[in-house]
């Protein structure tokens, strides 16, 4: 029998670390919920997308931001802190782009196995795409992916 002592772990991890640990984690559980609840029909999908969004929503709106730009900077901001995805802004108060160089979720998902075959990554793409417009939507935007291999831009317009 092997007795230790009390030990206090701190964290050792790196930044990069921790991205690929959060993304992998979150996509785990992401992928996890929507297994089980297809199982349920797309009523429980959209409640579920819902509930999940709205606390994403809340923490924007109490950053402040109205417009495309706005809303996609700090898109991008915490995109790049949580999931270690690299990205490109451009725009205006009234249209802004963010396009994904690299994807911290999009990558765990496909590390998961999220995306084996052709079928589930258009699903996801899917996903992807309706989950953009109604984030916009809480903002009284329009948005809009376009995808281009690896690479997807997010648009939003008023």
């Amino acid at each position: 029998m092997t007795t230790i002592q009390k030990e206090q772990i701190k964290p050792t991890w790196n930044t990069d670390k921790l991205h690929e640990m959060y993304s992998t984690i979150t996509a785990s559980n992401m992928l996890a919920a929507m297994s089980v609840l297809g199982k349920h029909g797309e009523e429980a999908m959209k409640e579920y997308k819902s509930a999940t969004r709205k606390p994403m929503v809340e923490y924007y709106k109490k950053l402040g931001v109205k417009t495309p730009i706005e809303v996609i900077k700090a898109k991008a901001e915490l995109e790049a802190n949580i999931f270690g995805s690299v990205t490109e802004i451009w725009g205006d108060a009234n249209e802004a782009h963010l396009t994904y160089i690299k994807c911290g979720m999009w990558d765990a998902m496909k590390k998961c196995g999220g995306m084996g075959c052709g079928e589930s990554e258009a699903k996801m793409k899917e996903g992807f795409e309706s989950c953009v417009k109604e984030f916009a939507n809480e903002f009284g935007l329009k948005g809009e992916v376009k995808m281009e291999g690896e690479k997807a831009t997010i648009t939003l317009k008023k």
